[in-house]
């Protein structure tokens, strides 16, 4: 991997105060006042605190600080960007150049997310809730997981030139992302034409969003591999396909004049 990458990358991501700014409010600032006030009221845990703590808090998170990172933005533009053609000691290969920026922001996304996590578990804790070692430990793997899957899509979509390929990727993503967010639907019938309409549009939305999770986005259950890997291979499996698929696939996307400069 080459560190020149990875360095312009993370200081492209996290030295823009707007986005940390928001990134601070939707990610931190609003679960912790979430759980302190559930906490307090003796209220269970929203929908959205277990939207904005997990899997879908990873992505808003990338989604601010590194959609733009996932293409050519860090090393060709802004925060020096521009000189680092005359900082490059030697050629890099595409591999490296993907891997470079992967690895990268699947620090950023994994490491805010965790940390968002831990200060979520620290508060419960001081309220006495009780979470174990595992538990924990599981919570904090997961959110580099996510951030890995997530970060890897991403960079397939922006290095893929094909816009068909591109609406597609984005259609999946806002499609998984309204199933994440959209409250269970009572499947009643019998209303009026409009309303009937609305729920099965709802309901075909939703099984899209369970597709999209279990193939595109799969999630691995740390805790339940751990405790009982038998059962959660499969997932497990399942993500790696998609993970490798992603990234080989954006290896073998990424255009020469995306890293190697001065060519055509």
């Amino acid at each position: 991997m080459n560190t020149t990458i990875m360095r312009f990358t993370a200081m492209s991501a996290c030295l823009d105060p707007m986005k940390l700014l928001y990134v601070i409010l939707l990610g931190f600032v609003m679960p912790i006042g979430m759980k302190i006030a559930s906490m307090l009221h003796g209220a269970s845990d929203s929908q959205t605190f277990e939207m904005l703590t997990g899997k879908v808090g990873v992505a808003f998170v990338l989604m601010v600080l590194c959609l733009g990172l996932a293409g050519n933005t860090a090393t060709q533009s802004g925060r020096g960007g521009e000189y680092l053609p005359l900082i490059f000691t030697r050629p890099i290969t595409r591999c490296e150049y993907v891997l470079s920026k992967w690895v990268t922001i699947t620090l950023i996304g994994g490491g805010f997310a965790a940390l968002q996590n831990l200060v979520i578990a620290a508060i419960g804790l001081h309220f006495g809730e009780t979470i174990t070692a595992q538990a924990l430990i599981s919570m904090v793997l997961e959110r580099f997981l996510d951030a890995a899957l997530i970060s890897a899509a991403m960079i397939l979509t922006m290095l893929n030139r094909n816009p068909a390929f591109q609406i597609f990727a984005v259609l999946s993503f806002y499609i998984w992302l309204a199933g994440q967010t959209i409250p269970p639907v009572s499947v009643a019938t019998g209303g009026k034409a409009l309303e009937d309409l609305s729920i099965e549009t709802t309901k075909f939305m939703l099984g899209m969003s369970q597709y999209i999770a279990d193939f595109i986005l799969p999630t691995v259950n740390v805790y339940d591999l751990i405790s009982n890997p038998s059962t959660a291979a499969g997932a497990l499996i399942a993500y790696l396909a998609a993970l490798a698929v992603y990234l080989l696939f954006a290896v073998e996307v990424t255009n020469k004049r995306e890293f190697f400069y001065g060519t055509n």
